[in-house]
């Protein structure tokens, strides 16, 4: 599949689009005054009302990718948008879209096609595409801030958060926690507590595949996250800010800090060949190989595709070895285990970047 397979998918249905999310305007049309002298009749093309909402479109896997967007109502576009995605990389716009039922299209040069119906209502922020490897999940978005009132908050008080930082690193936005909603519409009660202290104890009702995003924090620390359906109960820790946002599943009770770019790159910059050693241990796995790198040789490997942290190992034939955690959390992603020009190993990895 190439690009010009993919603009043809908005070709096909474009007739007459004023451009990306351009709204139609009112047009009145008379009909001819028929003999006799009747009342001239006019045909009116009704006006949607539009809203803007956010549209992200995240490419948290290893590949590059070239997607096409498309937002439909009644078979016909009213948006559509042509992105490139580098490796773990997210596009959000502002999107001028008609309230009430519609459907988003995608369609990706690695042979994704996807569909799925969004609702636009006052509820909701917007709408999250995830591309995966094979196909795409559709996840709606509200954003509810503990220290405004939020539309599908049904019990506890406003609370004066997210917490102001404190001095270590640079924060881009807060810390957060995001609850994913796959199934039906459902209740859940989340509860976040810093040294003992609880922060906010909250209910929503949230709808249908949707994700709830809580902006919770600016400060470093280890956080205590509980959230409680009438089917489940789960209890973890959250790491700030190794982890810049807490993902948990209103279903299955998992949790974790969402999909990310797990790329791990193999450099030797010496100018001697290396014989690598690499060992890589996650939650749920063991990753153990060995690479032969010439001098000068890179290589990209995904041991995982899971996110979250991992131990990693590294030694060459010479003894010379490296040990370390890496976080492959989003905004973050992937790490290099480097072979220098003198010999010795280093792991680097993105630093914490919340947000």
């Amino acid at each position: 599949m190439n690009r010009r397979a993919l603009l043809s998918l908005v070709a096909a249905s474009a007739t007459g689009l004023a451009g990306c999310g351009s709204p139609e305007g009112e047009t009145e049309t008379e009909t001819p005054t028929p003999e006799g002298g009747t009342t001239p009749e006019t045909a009116t093309t009704r006006v949607e009302e539009r809203v803007e909402r956010q549209l992200s479109v995240w490419n948290p896997t290893p590949n590059p990718v070239f997607t096409t967007v498309v937002v439909m109502r009644d078979g016909r576009d009213v948006y559509f948008d042509n992105v490139d995605l580098v490796p773990g990389g997210r596009v959000t716009s502002r999107v001028a879209v008609p309230r009430g039922e519609t459907e988003i299209v995608v369609e990706t040069d690695t042979g994704i096609r996807a569909r799925s119906p969004w609702t636009v209502d006052d509820s909701g922020d917007g709408l999250e595409v995830v591309l995966g490897r094979e196909t795409a999940e559709f996840w709606g978005r509200v954003t509810c801030n503990p220290s405004r009132e939020c539309a599908i908050a049904t019990g506890g008080e406003t609370e004066n958060l997210p917490l102001v930082g404190d001095g270590s690193g640079r924060w881009y936005a807060p810390a957060g926690i995001v609850v994913e909603n796959p199934g039906s519409e459902t209740t859940a009660r989340l509860q976040v507590d810093l040294f003992g202290s609880v922060l906010f104890d909250r209910t929503y009702r949230i709808p249908s595949q949707t994700r709830l995003a809580v902006p919770v924090t600016y400060r470093t620390g280890t956080y205590g996250v509980v959230l409680e359906t009438d089917e489940i109960v789960v209890e973890t820790t959250w790491p700030v800010p190794d982890e810049p946002t807490k993902y948990v599943d209103t279903q299955s009770g998992d949790f974790g800090c969402g999909p990310a770019n797990t790329t791990l790159t193999l450099a030797n910059f010496d100018d001697e060949p290396h014989q690598l050693s690499v060992r890589v241990e996650s939650a749920s796995d063991t990753f153990d190989e060995q690479f032969d790198l010439d001098a000068g040789e890179s290589r990209d490997i995904v041991p995982f595709v899971e996110s979250g942290p991992k131990q990693v190992v590294a030694q060459i034939e010479t003894g010379a070895e490296v040990t370390g955690t890496w976080w492959s959390c989003p905004p973050r992603g992937p790490a290099s285990v480097v072979v220098d020009a003198t010999g010795s190993l280093a792991l680097r990895a993105e630093g914490p970047k919340p947000g």
